[in-house]
């Protein structure tokens, strides 16, 4: 299924950022997943209004966040601070943004369901991590088709098989899906992307729920 425009959260943003709130990143509580960062140039890949880059900052990163949408990008620089770089760029194509400085580590926050070309984002992933260099990354679980708070990764009316873009206009009222849409892919396709990419796997998490909500991984460059 072909997706809509690009920067699908430019509309969106003031309603996302009291939605989402600054409450800390899913891989920040994750115990284990991300690693020591004080000192380390870390890129926060699709940062949105940049809750994930000001957590890295405040444990002493030296961040670059880098989004498509304008005005999610508009709204991180406003909430600071002084020292994170933000950049409007599409993380799925050539880094030409990037200056060539190899990062430590990339963190992506559940943003990569937003993003129509994976393998182009994790290509953009591995092109700017130095060898050795860590991805921690969450995104909804792809195996389930969510609850009532509306964290589904595929339709609720279809089925796990069906992958690709969709958008609910009877999902959860209060949540992004009705609003943005998502991209469904199955787990094998977010595995075999992540080594097709050159990224090997260090850890998985799935935080405790009845049924998981999200999944959660570290990977390291080849």
């Amino acid at each position: 299924m072909v997706a809509p425009a690009v920067a699908r959260y430019d509309e969106f943003a003031e309603w996302y950022a009291q939605w989402i709130g600054d409450t800390p990143p899913l891989i920040a509580e994750q115990a284990g997943l991300l690693p020591a960062v004080t000192g380390e140039r870390v890129l926060d890949l699709a940062c949105g209004q940049g809750r994930m880059s000001r957590f890295l900052a405040q444990r002493g990163a030296q961040v670059t966040g880098v989004d498509i949408s304008a005005a999610m990008l508009a709204r991180a620089r406003a909430q600071g601070p002084e020292g994170i770089t933000y950049v409007r760029a599409d993380v799925t194509r050539r880094p030409g943004w990037w200056d060539g400085r190899p990062f430590d580590g990339c963190t992506c926050e559940l943003a990569l369901m937003d993003i129509d070309d994976l393998a182009g984002a994790l290509a953009t992933v591995s092109a700017v991590l130095r060898p050795g260099g860590w991805f921690a990354a969450s995104i909804v679980h792809p195996c389930f088709p969510g609850n009532e708070q509306g964290r589904s990764s595929w339709p609720p009316d279809e089925g796990y098989e069906r992958e690709g873009w969709w958008a609910s206009p009877g999902h959860n009222p209060g949540g992004a899906r009705i609003r943005v849409g998502a991209t469904h892919r199955k787990l094998s396709t977010v595995l075999n992307a992540l080594l097709d990419a050159g990224l090997h796997a260090e850890l998985f998490a799935e935080p405790p729920a009845a049924v998981p909500a999200f999944l959660l991984w570290r990977c390291r460059r080849r």
